[in-house]
């Protein structure tokens, strides 16, 4: 991980000019049209206002915390003068781009209220704006519940799931006056504001219940629904960021890191140099548990894919060959990996694994059978207690040099900028859902939802790409192997037996396709809930995917952003059958139009290698 490059500039501002601090105080982005204006004084609410080009993108909103059943967002008066700083850093980041920017003004506000005194902080990015609050108190707190809303007009075409703590329920969309009135909703939610897109989310959330959101009238306001009678706060109390994505468009939108942006720079005495994004190959979705002596085979089969994983999951445990027991007989596997040139990711139930202590010995185990990595299923509600646990887990995995993957679990909010180790995390209706042996189908609009929703958090393991027939369930092969390219995850766990990738018509694809991006570009014919459109830079080649819905259409796009002529393996559907494909080899050329026919849930994959 390359040292991080950060000038701060922090100075008192607005101090000399009562009449503005006294009751509003406006915080403007770096380009100048985004600003986020907070107002209070004697009598009046605590609110904040999120505006784009002097128009309101988010209306006026309320603020503040109930604290031991007193608002400090009531009668709250200034504690003294707001002070500016500007940030500007860039950091690598693993995703749809391989370098962030964190480029704000932050501006911290001294209020008092109740008789607490706190600090309200908000920033304003180029794409979006921040609030978060602090009390500095030694203490014991009684957090009862959050006030933050964000208004949004009662037209907004939402896109939003409701609330459960694996983030597993399916998105639906609606105008928000037709949300049904208080019922828990997961975040991101991703509304259509006037001709732009509003995410609404939060980053950093490490001691805090995890974030709900409720409709209330035109606010979508934040609850706990892990901890719905709040909880107790010792020491200094810091929330999570409230936070509004702004962009004129997907692009913008898929584009932004402001909630990696809004969590911590890892410790500087931290290396991250051994973190290795990958491919994954994996028995449980195809074959159920696996079995002991089926794993040299789906090892040999991974090295012959050039992938770098293989993930042991649930059944290992159970795992007997005369007098050796389940960790002598993982260690033998993954030994056997190692002599193929592949590592090992090994499944646990979180149970095993609750306190620090448990963490830290069950991992220790886990390191001295040879794994590199680990994947933590079936995590309790995201009570404050769980997100620390969280953090234990993310402090333990590091010491011991594991990669970490989080699964049954909620979203991510931010934090891989903090921990870069936890390389993907599930918290997504994924192909786990799309079984036939469950009885379960996803619905054709949901593929192309979620990368404008809850991949906006972060990374999601959404286990692409199954080509066994009885399994499409109506999609294609094309679609199928679009997903690898749509859903972004830096540790790719491909759903399917090595069987149906060994000796396919796109066996050389899959051995070559990245995880990890240095570009993205979201086609223009993109259209949340219908079709998803992606244009991926890995160094000089380009991979294009796409995911089409519920309709059959025709689509277009050009090669504009190609530096000259480029060699095309194009990948599409076939008319007359879900489980085949169509494959052309071909010379395009920079600014040619491309267009595509696209079968209901069908896809399209496109390679561009230079030749120029």
């Amino acid at each position: 991980m390359k040292k991080l490059v950060q000038t701060l500039w922090a100075c008192s501002l607005l101090a000399c000019v009562p009449a503005v601090f006294a009751g509003e105080v406006k915080t403007t982005s770096p380009d100048g049209r985004l600003s986020v204006v907070v107002q209070y004084g004697e009598g009046a609410p605590l609110t904040w206002q999120v505006q784009r080009d002097g128009r309101p993108v988010v209306g006026v909103s309320p603020l503040g915390l109930v604290i031991g059943g007193k608002n400090i967002a009531a009668g709250v008066r200034s504690a003294g003068a707001p002070v500016q700083m500007r940030i500007d850093e860039s950091y690598p980041v693993y995703g749809v781009h391989a370098q962030a920017r964190n480029r704000c003004n932050e501006t911290v506000i001294p209020l008092r209220g109740a008789g607490i005194g706190y600090e309200l902080i908000v920033r304003s990015y180029d794409d979006g704006a921040a609030v978060r609050y602090r009390i500095a108190s030694k203490r014991k707190l009684r957090l009862d519940r959050e006030l933050t809303a964000w208004n949004l007009p009662a037209t907004a075409h939402c896109f939003w799931a409701p609330y459960s703590i694996d983030y597993e329920n399916l998105h639906q969309e609606s105008v928000l006056q037709n949300i049904p009135a208080g019922e828990a909703l997961v975040n991101p939610l991703t509304a259509v504001v006037g001709n732009g897109y509003v995410a609404v989310g939060e980053a950093d959330c490490r001691t805090f219940a995890d974030m709900g959101l409720v409709r209330e009238g035109n606010l979508i306001r934040v609850c706990f629904p892990a901890s719905p009678e709040g909880w107790t706060v010792e020491g200094e109390l810091l929330s999570p960021w409230r936070a509004a994505i702004v962009a004129d468009d997907l692009n913008g939108l898929v584009n932004s890191d402001l909630l990696t942006n809004l969590c911590p720079a890892p410790d500087p005495s931290r290396n991250f140099d051994w973190v290795k994004p990958g491919r994954v190959l994996w028995q449980w979705w195809s074959s159920e548990a696996p079995k002991f002596e089926e794993q040299q085979v789906w090892y040999d089969a991974a090295a012959r894919l050039g992938w770098e994983y293989y993930l042991i999951d649930d059944g290992w445990r159970f795992w007997k060959e005369g007098d050796k027991d389940q960790w002598q007989c993982l260690k033998e596997v993954i030994d056997y990996g190692k002599s193929k040139g592949v590592q090992s990711v090994i499944w646990v139930d979180s149970k095993e694994m609750r306190t620090r202590a448990e963490i830290h010995d069950y991992l220790a185990k886990v390191k001295e059978a040879g794994a590199v990595g680990i994947k933590i299923d079936f995590i309790p509600a995201p009570t404050p207690e769980i997100m620390r646990w969280y953090q234990d887990a993310l402090e333990e995995t590091y010491d011991l040099q594991l990669l970490c993957n989080f699964h049954g679990c909620v979203k991510p909010s931010g934090l891989r900028r903090t921990w870069p180790h936890e390389l993907t995390r599930e918290a997504v209706r994924g192909h786990e859902f799309h079984i036939s042996r469950y009885d379960r189908v996803m619905p054709m609009n949901q593929e192309a939802i979620k990368p404008f929703t809850r991949l906006l958090a972060g990374p999601a393991d959404f286990t692409p790409t199954a080509f066994v027939p009885s399994e499409l369930l109506g999609y294609t092969w094309p679609h199928e192997l679009a997903q690898a390219i749509v859903y972004t995850s830096p540790l790719t766990h491909f759903a399917d037996s090595y069987k149906w990738y060994l000796n396919s018509p796109v066996e050389d694809l899959l051995r070559d396709m990245p995880v990890v991006w240095d570009e993205t570009i979201v086609l223009p014919f993109s259209e949340i809930g219908r079709v998803a459109g992606f244009v991926r830079r890995h160094g000089n080649e380009y991979w294009i995917g796409v995911v089409n819905g519920e309709d059959a259409r025709t689509v277009s796009f050009d090669l504009g952003f190609l530096q000259g002529r480029a060699l095309a393996t194009v990948i599409s559907d076939r008319p007359e059958a879900d489980d085949a494909l169509v494959r052309e080899e071909k010379i395009v050329d920079r600014g040619e139009t491309i267009t595509v026919s696209l079968r209901k849930g069908g896809g399209y994959v496109m390679r561009l290698r230079s030749i120029d």
